[in-house]
């Protein structure tokens, strides 16, 4: 099986300030062939990870991963905040959830580096349970973030139950801001909305420096997209930094 063998790849997309320096990581896996090398995307191993009902498993791998890479964290880049992603189903595992409660609980630094993505889509967002568990890991440090927000079917309630304190606007919206007004109406509704209740927002999928220049006049102080940077391997990073120095 692919995820006993070493396989797992962590691959880095940026966070960006309105200024262009990089405030944080989203981690996205990948999966490496053992015999050939060649990198697949998520289309390609995740239908089979649902299947098997490996999600724990996986996100599992991706935690221990990650706090791995935060241990050995370069010296030349800055130690910014690392963001992973929940489908659900992970949460509602017992021994899951308690042990990154008790990760969070026994290293309090570990609240400024490691946060959570959970996707708006997810049947499972909207589960009580899973809400419970989100507001929990939020009391021990753990920063909540409601991912792909406004394509799911319970925005407005997430926002009041989820303990989130972060919406990233998806791509959806973001990638027609400069050519539809009500595209535009739209993330500048939740923008305000984000705002009035003291949450953080990302916007997601930034492609082009137009789509930039009118997220940054309606007030978005955070972006992320290959306008930046494609997903890439930490080696990239250090590379890119240096070459910038």
């Amino acid at each position: 099986m692919l995820l006993d063998n070493g396989c797992l790849a962590l691959y880095l997309q940026p966070q960006v300030d309105i200024n262009g320096n990089i405030v944080g990581y989203e981690i996205l896996a990948r999966l490496k062939e053992p015999k050939t090398g060649t990198v697949l995307q998520p289309y390609q191993f995740l239908p089979l990870v649902e299947q098997n009902k490996w999600e724990v498993l996986f996100t599992q791998k991706i935690i221990d991963g990650t706090l791995e890479l935060i241990k050995s964290w370069p010296a030349g880049l800055p130690p910014v905040p690392l963001a992973i992603n929940l489908s659900g189903p992970e949460l509602l595992s017992d021994l899951f959830y308690e042990k990154l409660l008790r990760r969070y609980s026994e290293s309090p630094e570990l609240g400024k580096r490691l946060k959570l993505e959970l996707t708006e889509t997810s049947v499972l967002a909207s589960h009580n349970e899973t809400k419970r568990r989100l507001t929990s890991l939020s009391n021990v440090g753990a920063t909540i973030i409601i991912d792909d927000f406004g394509t799911g079917h319970a925005s407005l309630s997430q926002l009041i139950d989820m303990s989130a304190s972060i919406i990233k606007v998806d791509r959806e919206f973001v990638e027609r801001v400069e050519t539809s007004e009500r595209h535009r109406k739209i993330v500048k509704m939740t923008l305000d909305l984000a705002k009035s209740l003291e949450m953080q927002t990302i916007a997601e999928g930034v492609e082009t420096r137009a789509q930039l220049s009118v997220l940054k006049d309606m007030g978005f102080k955070h972006f992320q997209g290959y306008l930046f940077g494609k997903p890439a391997p930490i080696e990239h990073w250090i590379s890119a930094s240096k070459a910038q120095a």
